[in-house]
């Protein structure tokens, strides 16, 4: 099956149903068609080398991916946030390193500011990771699906574009502003797809709404905010872990089991991970090593052959993260290996100490950032007082062990972040830096 095939079955079956909507615009299935149709008659035509995904039009993105599969042309993912420059640069590149007919389609791993890591995915890749979750990890048919992130990184193109639409489920594009949560209701969504930084603001807000649940990817989340959303707005908040190395797949956590403080979920079928030690060897339960991947939706390589293939021997994808297995079978990651930071001669994982902090009050949040041998804290909240900083010192100096505390703390008024919600720690480490 292609991914056209399974688009055209819904189609046959009820060509009425909607699929996509957003602010401007709203397309049933035999209207999206029409729309596929139109644009892969203008590529074939105009024959581009590559096809841009423009994730500030996300309906546009979505109709230029199918029409790139109908027309056989390779296609690349843009973030909302990536300057036309570095887009520029970026097709540029690509066109000397894939050929322009082709099954892939691109997505860019980091690299919010640079060239980054470009990461074909092959159509088998994505039709696999559109499926490969069961109903009850989340999305199915009924449900209408309100994405708040970009559907330029995998997370959002993945589970907002493919998993709901070819599932039958319905696709709400929007931009949260105050209450990511309440106003995806107002849509009437039934689920929601939220970037951890959105997570956090919808936990500001009390007010109940009627979603099925909400998840999020793309970058650690404390669980103190999701506690809140479930006990004060009675939403369930479900998080995973997956890369864009590998089509997005990895662990989710399933809507019909509690979700647990620290675990990114059960892995997905077909989907092998470990956490092992330096020398590959695979680790027990609760013993923290690199966790490595491995199963169909895995990429092949990078687009540069000049970037090192991320493979182990036994051709399991290096992830770079840190992590466990617990008894249950699920993954807890506990950061990047190359953000861990050393202090006092201890290795600590700044995702970690983040979480830490972000339970601390009036802390609504924090970036951790390597500086020498030691780390500083940036904190947004409290007020710009001497004593706010005070007050958290002494707070972390009763919570943290000796070797795990800041050397440094400055508030600012927000902390750095790449398009994917992640912390650039670069920028971060510019606000020490600064007077």
């Amino acid at each position: 099956m292609k991914l056209l095939d399974a688009l055209a079955d819904l189609r046959r079956k009820d060509p009425a149903a909607p699929a996509l909507r957003d602010g401007r615009e709203a397309l049933d299935r035999d209207a999206l068609a029409a729309r596929i149709d139109g644009r892969a008659e203008e590529l074939s035509k105009t024959a581009p080398e590559i096809v841009p995904l423009d994730a500030s039009d996300p309906t546009g993105a979505a109709i230029d991916f199918f029409a790139a599969r109908a027309v056989g042309r390779t296609a690349v993912a843009h973030a909302r946030a990536i300057p036309h420059a570095l887009r520029e640069e970026r097709e540029a590149r690509l066109r000397g390193l894939l050929p322009p007919l082709s099954d892939e389609t691109v997505f860019y791993s980091s690299g919010s500011v640079g060239a980054g890591k470009a990461v074909p995915l092959s159509e088998d890749r994505l039709l696999f990771a559109a499926f490969a979750f069961p109903e009850r990890t989340g999305i199915g048919a009924a449900d209408r699906v309100a994405v708040g992130v970009s559907v330029g990184q995998i997370f959002g193109f993945l589970r907002g574009v493919l998993n709901a639409l070819l599932v039958g489920a319905e696709t709400l594009f929007y931009s949260p502003r105050r209450d990511p949560i309440g106003e995806a209701a107002a849509l009437g969504a039934t689920f929601l797809l939220l970037s951890a930084e959105q997570v956090r603001l919808a936990a500001a807000s009390n007010a109940p709404a009627r979603l099925r649940g909400v998840l999020s990817g793309g970058a650690p989340m404390a669980d103190a905010f999701a506690d809140a959303i479930e006990s004060r707005r009675h939403v369930p908040v479900r998080l995973g872990y997956g890369l864009t190395e590998s089509t997005g797949l990895g662990t989710r956590q399933h809507l019909d089991r509690p979700r647990r403080a620290g675990s990114a979920g059960l892995p997905a079928p077909g989907v092998g991970i470990d956490a092992v030690a330096p020398d590959g060897t695979a680790l027990g339960p609760r013993e923290t090593g690199e966790i490595r991947m491995s199963g169909p939706a895995i990429f092949r390589g990078y687009a540069d052959p000049r970037e090192p293939a991320p493979f182990d021997e036994t051709g399991r994808l290096r992830t770079g993260d840190l992590g466990f297995r617990d008894e249950e079978g699920e993954l807890h990651v506990r950061g990047r290996a190359a953000s861990s930071i050393v202090s006092r001669g201890r290795i600590l994982c700044a995702e970690e100490l983040e979480k830490v902090v972000l339970e601390q009050p009036g802390v609504s949040d924090v970036a951790a950032v390597p500086i020498g041998d030691a780390f500083g804290l940036l904190l947004v909240g409290g007020d710009a007082s001497e004593r706010f900083l005070e007050s958290m010192r002494e707070s972390l100096s009763r919570r943290l062990p000796a070797f795990a505390r800041p050397r440094r703390l400055r508030r600012v008024e927000a902390i750095p972040r790449a398009p994917s919600g992640k912390v650039d720690r670069v920028a971060a480490l510019r606000c020490f830096e600064s007077p």
